[in-house]
């Protein structure tokens, strides 16, 4: 009876392994007894030799592909990438430029300097001036004159006052409100001369006065800084001579 391809039908010589049409494999060979066994069997008959499955059918004429002489891949060959935009490291000035860059900068500062002096320099100068020494504090203030009151007898009187502040005592009197005496001299308890601190309780006694006569008089105190107060016009009469 005439083999035939299991695939396509077509007639085969025994022992021919491949259909030479299609390409379907037809026998296959026991790999512990070398006898030829029918596609699809999985044991062998005469041994029992487990058999592989059925193979890949492919034509007679295709080789079947082989690998082995496939070359590995090698990309020593490729360039390492690196970044077209990174821009290159900066460099240093040359060490001879530099002293030219420090004069140079020197320079600047100190014409820099001048020109905020030319344009303010006044106004630094006053600023120095004011905030270096402090600014002594002047008194202008004079002395408050209070409680006057007046003591007279025949030929004497005392007249008594007080004052806010250490200061001298004077008295001007007459027998008019133009005066034309004063008492003492020389103020008492003056300030302004080192001597005395003065003094805010003050008394002066005016003598060789004329009985039974109204005078006019004035008190006046004047503190450490100069400033003198004069009160206003006041009067007393002096009293008869005892008999």
């Amino acid at each position: 009876m005439q083999q035939r391809c299991p695939n396509c039908g077509s007639p085969v010589v025994p022992g021919q392994r491949f259909c030479g049409a299609c390409g379907a494999q037809i026998s296959l060979s026991c790999p512990q007894c070398r006898i030829t066994v029918s596609p699809g069997t999985r044991f062998c008959p005469n041994c029992g030799t487990a058999l592989a499955g059925p193979q890949p059918q492919q034509p007679a004429w295709a080789p079947q592909q082989q690998q082995t002489w496939a070359p590995q891949q090698q990309q020593a060959w490729a360039p390492q990438q690196q970044p077209a935009w990174a821009p290159p490291a900066p460099k240093a000035p040359p060490s001879s430029a530099r002293p030219f860059l420090i004069t140079l900068l020197i320079v600047l500062l100190v014409g820099l300097g001048g020109l905020i002096y030319w344009q303010f320099g006044g106004t630094i100068r006053s600023f120095l001036a004011t905030s270096g020494t402090p600014t002594p504090t002047v008194d202008t203030t004079k002395p408050i004159i209070k409680n006057i009151t007046a003591v007279a007898g025949a030929t004497s009187a005392a007249i008594r006052w007080e004052t806010n502040e250490p200061s001298s005592s004077q008295v001007e009197y007459g027998t008019s409100d133009s005066y034309g005496s004063v008492a003492p001299a020389v103020p008492d308890h003056d300030p302004t001369g080192g001597e005395s601190l003065g003094v805010v309780d003050h008394l002066v006694n005016l003598t060789g006065l004329e009985p039974e006569t109204t005078y006019h008089y004035r008190v006046k105190s004047k503190d450490k800084a100069g400033n003198e107060a004069v009160s206003e016009d006041k009067t007393f009469t002096t009293t008869a001579l005892e008999e």
